[in-house]
């Protein structure tokens, strides 16, 4: 029922833009139809931690008004959804106060900032984005390259005639690469940055252009600093004209969790460091052992997801994931085949040396880090000790 009310109100609004032609006196009236870009602040869901953009279309005259969002095909805290790359995503068109509301009730905050078009141009944009949000959901949401902040920024370029966006005075942080660019971006959630850099992959040493690696939280930074130039002469003129509004403020902060992942994998070490030298110096056998399960399981569990959001989620498009080196279904698999030969323990050395180089390589890779790395010793640590107590049993 929603799908066939957004569908009717495009048709509308499509049909209303075609025939919303301004008379003589309107011609020279940017108030005929405006074209601002909606900024939300981030919100609690992981998949809304940098923020919303979206596009809103008035036309006074006609008493038209909306707010038009990529949105995932997905219910709020669906994240199999989100994290398998099944969420599908299309441009929905809302009534813009039911749009604005939407956040109010969560406390984000929502700036409008008007963009420079002429009306050709903000009529042309109008009509693409109606024509664009009656197609049924068909786009795969990829956090790199179909998000909101993409959307946005393509319909503007796609709306301009005889014109290009040209992107100068870009803040510093935009020279990084992807992968340090999305650490800035996600400083304010921990948790939120660590699971992102695990689905990252290789693509984090990679620079894309500018319309790929942009957020809603860096979006205005970016576009402040950008100018619409003409394809046939040197005029040009700023992207936003007119004053920021301030819709809604902000009023809940959002706090990042007091348990970082770097604190809490820390204490796991230190955990897994005394039980260690409790298997040595006290017998406890029984508790290394079921450590060491528990350890296998989940390294299992973590590289079979991996391995999965890699090769055929494309949530960040599929690209070599270096975490698929210390986290794999591999261990598991000879584990099960061969842990009774008599010479497994030297299996354990191999597997060692691998994780110290791994570790040796963080530098090299964007995508690479403490709070990961600190994962990696932790298994580190077992996998050493498993050696050693095997080649102490074999003397």
């Amino acid at each position: 029922m929603r799908r066939v009310s957004f569908i009717i109100i495009g048709l509308w609004a499509y049909t209303l833009s075609i025939w919303c032609t301004p008379n003589e006196t309107e011609k020279d009236s940017s108030q005929f139809v405006t074209a601002s870009l909606i900024v939300a602040t981030p919100g609690d869901a992981i998949y809304s931690s940098f923020g919303h953009c979206a596009i809103r279309m008035e036309c006074p005259e006609h008493g038209l008004d909306y707010c038009f969002s990529l949105e995932m095909d997905a219910q709020p805290g669906d994240y199999l959804k989100f994290f398998t790359g099944k969420s599908m995503a299309r441009v929905i068109a809302v009534p813009s106060e039911d749009f604005i509301l939407s956040y109010k009730e969560e406390g984000r905050g929502v700036s409008q900032y008007p963009l420079n078009l002429t009306l050709p141009e903000k009529q042309l944009l109008w009509k693409n984005l109606d024509e664009e949000m009656v197609k049924p959901p068909h786009l795969t949401f990829n956090l790199l390259k179909t998000n909101c902040a993409m959307m946005s920024i393509i319909m503007i370029e796609n709306a301009l005639i005889e014109e290009q966006v040209v992107f100068k005075k870009m803040p510093k942080e935009m020279a990084l690469n992807n992968g340090e660019l999305l650490r800035y971006c996600s400083n304010h959630t921990p948790w939120g940055q660590f699971i992102y850099m695990i689905f990252y992959g290789a693509v984090s040493d990679e620079q894309f252009e500018t319309e790929y690696r942009l957020s809603p939280n860096m979006i205005i930074d970016v576009l402040k600093g950008a100018v619409i130039s003409s394809n046939e002469t040197t005029e040009e003129r700023p992207l936003f004209k007119g004053e920021t509004k301030q819709i809604l403020p902000q009023t809940t902060q959002l706090a990042p969790h007091p348990i970082t992942p770097t604190l809490l994998f820390s204490f796991i070490l230190i955990l897994i460091l005394i039980i260690t030298f409790g298997e040595w110096c006290f017998g406890w056998n029984r508790i290394a052992h079921i450590t060491d399960a528990i350890l296998l399981v989940s390294q299992t569990g973590a590289g079979i997801i991996i391995l999965y959001a890699s090769v055929f989620a494309n949530l960040f498009g599929n690209r070599w994931n270096w975490y698929l080196i210390p986290f794999n279904p591999l261990p598991m698999l000879i584990w099960l085949l061969a842990h009774k030969k008599t010479h497994f323990w030297e299996i354990y050395l191999f597997y060692s040396i691998t994780l110290i180089i791994f570790i040796s390589i963080t530098p090299l890779s964007s995508q690479l880090d403490i709070p990961h790395q600190i994962i990696t010793i932790i298994l580190l640590v077992r996998t050493l000790n498993c050696y050693l107590i095997g080649r102490k049993q074999n003397k």
